[in-house]
């Protein structure tokens, strides 16, 4: 890789640059961070590079950024017992992150699915999301998603499409597209009838889509669920009234029942909202910022 790289100070900027490199160098998609990461901090941070990408075999521990002061570099390491298809990849994106923005601030980092959203401190929960913004950017760039979407309508099949592309797992593939989309959506995570957590687009959002955790799932969608017959995934938008998910807008409705984790994810759609004219400006936040503000010490599962 011919390596002309400033050092940005954002999360979102390292990774629309490291993702413009390896298009660049002819690659394509999806960006292998196994690839990218020794190679970009061979080059550009000899005397602190990234030396090792290995499994580690910890449970608990999706993934592992560590000092390794015998040889003077840093090893990323995974858990190689995920399942879930494109998990590890953008884990490897995280720690890379890691990497990349708060190396100088600890010689370790601990990453796990299961306190995805229980940190102890406010600068925790800033380092990890300022971790996953990276990932995001750098393993599925707004431009190229927006290329594969353009004049299609939005459905499981297609997100499903681009995380393939993308090398990402259906949600963090489900929760970009809510990010930057201008539609009215909602991502919606349940067990046991009851919603873990849910992620409204910005409209979505501005039209009062609140549903907070613990909230019983719709009656229309637990009768869906009950009727699924073993199917694990139900493509077609289904027109569900006014009621269901919002007091006051119709919606279409699609679901993923998950083994991996005994969830259904949902993913709501409000065709018909509009845009409203806003007085005020609202702080922007991302996915995980949004979610990690709304845990309030519950136990949530991604």
């Amino acid at each position: 890789m011919q390596l002309k790289m400033s050092n940005p100070i954002t999360p979102q900027a390292w990774g629309i640059q490291l993702s413009k490199l390896w298009m660049d160098c002819g690659q394509g998609f999806p960006i292998k961070v196994d690839e990218i990461a020794p190679e970009v901090t061979r080059v550009r941070f000899p005397d602190d590079p990234i030396g090792l990408i290995k499994a580690h075999g910890i449970p608990g521990i999706d993934g592992m950024l560590s000092k390794r002061k015998s040889k003077s570099d840093w090893c990323i390491s995974y858990d190689e017992t995920v399942t879930v298809p494109g998990r590890i990849n953008f884990t490897l994106g995280h720690e890379f992150g890691h990497y990349l923005l708060h190396r100088k601030l600890r010689e370790v980092f601990q990453c796990g699915q299961s306190d995805m959203l229980d940190y102890e401190s406010a600068e925790s929960k800033k380092l990890e999301s300022e971790a996953n913004t990276f990932a995001s950017y750098l393993l599925m760039p707004i431009n190229d998603f927006r290329d594969q979407i353009k004049g299609q309508v939005i459905t499981l099949d297609i997100l499903g499409h681009c995380a393939d592309r993308y090398g990402t797992s259906f949600t963090a593939t489900a929760l970009k597209w809510i990010d930057f989309t201008d539609k009215a959506a909602v991502l919606i995570v349940a067990r046991d009838d009851f919603i873990c957590w849910s992620y409204p687009s910005e409209l979505a959002r501005k039209r009062g889509v609140f549903l907070p955790p613990g909230t019983p799932l719709p009656q229309l969608a637990l009768d869906r669920l009950n009727n699924a017959n073993g199917i694990k995934r139900q493509n077609q938008n289904r027109p569900v009234p006014r009621g269901t998910w919002h007091s006051e807008m119709e919606a279409e409705e699609a679901v993923i029942l998950s083994d991996n984790f005994d969830q259904a994810i949902f993913l709501v759609q409000f065709p018909a909202a509009k845009r409203i004219v806003e007085h005020e400006e609202e702080e922007e936040q991302d996915s995980f910022t949004y979610l990690s503000n709304r845990a309030q010490g519950l136990n949530w599962k991604k």
